[in-house]
């Protein structure tokens, strides 16, 4: 459990303090929130990597936003009226389920969001790695494997013994540089990923992409194979960021360059945002409410947790109220490599 969870746990020492309260404490003007997914009724696609809102649980956090602070667009939340309090919605990994599920609520709701598409899955050309390892997870905790595939997948994972457990363990451990072991996974199992791909699409095609820009949504890159940065080469990072940008906003056409890291910026290092500085790019982590010493680098706050669904409301005011803590601290502030 992240720390900050014990705060949301604890949330019925504070829920009586409003949000603006609590904003004007540790002064913050507007915040970012981010989702992935909301679910209606089948989710194969995320249900073992982390607990989605339902609809219901979607429009109740929309409406607890709406009635406490000005809805703001990517345009202008960084410009917005230092005397009010604005929100900013977004959503990461550019799936459909954005234009089927999310977006018919926020346009009952009159607001808008701005989704960050990985530019190698655009059109389901591809699928990312953890959403591959989602769906293994779901195969090897619902079926039974034959001797032959128990062997192999003993012989590929070089483990002494075929157990459920050691697959599922190695699977949720997984990274990037595991894909070709994933792979090989799906075909031991005879599981097809581009199946997958065809019957579900999962994610936005260009033409949904084009009919939501008409209707006033707005899009940014978010990598273009979805890696950990942590886990990659300044080069690498430099490269998941340029060409993924570049190629979406070719592609729709967009007058600014949005990008949002994958997973979080954790590890990427001053010496990244002075290489990309003039490429004019605003960019946006995923740490919660941190402040930040760049001018074009901004912090979400997640609502999505792997263990637990928890309201809006509550998440927001911990937040609020584990930064207050970590200032008494100074350790509200990101501290990053040169």
């Amino acid at each position: 459990m992240k720390l900050k969870e014990v705060f949301f746990k604890m949330s019925f020492f504070y829920n009586f303090l409003s949000l603006k309260f609590l904003m004007k404490l540790v002064d913050k003007k507007y915040i970012h929130v981010f989702y992935h997914f909301v679910k209606d009724d089948k989710n194969d696609l995320v249900n073992n990597l982390y607990q989605v809102k339902n609809k219901i649980q979607f429009q109740e956090d929309l409406v607890f936003l709406k009635n406490n602070l000005t809805a703001l667009n990517i345009y202008n939340f960084n410009k917005y009226n230092k005397e009010n309090h604005g929100f900013l919605i977004s959503f990461d990994d550019g799936l459909s389920n954005f234009y089927k599920v999310v977006v018919p609520i926020l346009i009952a709701e009159n607001l808008t969001a701005i989704n960050f598409l990985n530019s190698d899955f655009i059109g389901n050309k591809d699928l990312f790695y953890r959403y591959k390892v989602n769906l293994l997870l779901n195969e090897f905790l619902n079926k039974t494997f034959p001797e032959v595939q128990q062997q192999q997948l003993t012989k590929l994972l070089e483990i002494d013994s075929f157990t459920k457990k050691k697959i599922i363990n190695f699977l949720k451990q997984a990274t990037i540089k595991n894909v070709l072991i994933i792979d090989e996974i799906a075909k031991i199992l005879d599981f097809s990923f581009d199946d997958f791909l065809r019957e579900s699409q999962p994610y936005l095609t260009k033409f949904q992409i084009s009919k939501l820009q008409s209707k006033g949504f707005c899009f940014g890159a978010h990598s273009k194979t979805h890696p950990r940065f942590s886990e990659i080469s300044l080069n690498e990072q430099i490269r998941e960021t340029i060409e993924s940008v570049i190629t979406i906003k070719k592609q729709f056409n967009l007058r600014d360059n949005f990008f949002s890291f994958p997973f979080s910026d954790d590890g990427v290092s001053k010496r990244f945002f002075k290489e990309i500085e003039d490429k004019d790019i605003i960019t946006f982590g995923s740490s919660g409410l941190k402040d930040e010493g760049l001018k074009k680098h901004y912090q979400r706050i997640q609502m999505e947790y792997k263990n637990r669904v928890y309201s809006n409301e509550t998440i927001i005011k911990g937040e609020l109220i584990y930064y207050f803590f970590k200032k008494l601290l100074s350790k509200h502030k990101t501290k990053r490599l040169s």
